[in-house]
């Protein structure tokens, strides 16, 4: 049959230094240049 959940154990903001596992960005969006940094940092 088909899966009813899906359990998966992930890191927020994985790869990205000032983001990875601060509370702050679960739910709150990043500033445009917080944004950039973290695209750049992602490159």
């Amino acid at each position: 049959g088909k899966p009813t959940a899906i359990i998966a154990h992930t890191t927020k903001g994985k790869g990205v230094s000032f983001m990875e596992n601060n509370p702050h960005f679960h739910g709150t969006a990043p500033t445009r240049e917080e944004a950039e940094r973290a695209l750049k940092e992602l490159e």
